[in-house]
């Protein structure tokens, strides 16, 4: 039963970015011209890094989706975090469990378009204690940071490590 209900969420993500259209204010989104997934990948893990996270992984939707029938292009979710950060905030308010760690998902459109999307933590921690405000907005921030360093170093053309 719980695999199916990850299997549910997991394909409203999916479909969730193609039917966006306009800027949501509750998204925190960019667009780079041209199919650049990999490369976007790659600088990501890198901003990630920059920003004194722990990139964790990078979880393939699009197989997953393949495998029971649903064809689409490219289609990412990378997964990380800084563990003091979420220990301290599961115990200011455990509800916040579910939320963590930071996803951000990256994801080629049918015109072969890359995007960047993820929900703005400033806007979903207004759901939990009051106390977590000021780390949803250190987290809305960085991640603007993040967003901000993959576009302009992949439109760049350029290829950093993470140090």
């Amino acid at each position: 039963m719980a695999l199916r209900a990850v299997l549910g969420v997991v394909v409203l993500l999916a479909a969730a970015p193609v039917a966006a259209g306009p800027a949501n204010p509750n998204f925190l989104e960019r667009t780079i011209e041209g199919e650049h997934v990999g490369r976007t990948l790659n600088q990501l893990q890198t901003a990630i890094a920059d920003e004194g996270f722990t990139f964790m992984r990078i979880q393939n939707v699009d197989k997953g989706l393949a495998g029971n029938g649903f064809e689409r292009p490219p289609y990412k979710i990378v997964f990380f975090g800084n563990r003091q950060q979420f220990e301290r905030a599961r115990e200011i308010d455990p509800r916040v469990t579910p939320y963590l760690p930071l996803k951000i998902t990256v994801y080629a459109d049918g015109n072969g378009d890359t995007h960047l999307s993820v929900v703005d933590p400033a806007v979903v921690g207004r759901m939990f204690n009051p106390g977590l405000k000021d780390q949803f907005e250190a987290w809305s921030e960085a991640l603007t940071r993040i967003l901000e360093q993959t576009v302009r170093e992949v439109r760049a053309g350029t290829w950093s490590q993470p140090n």
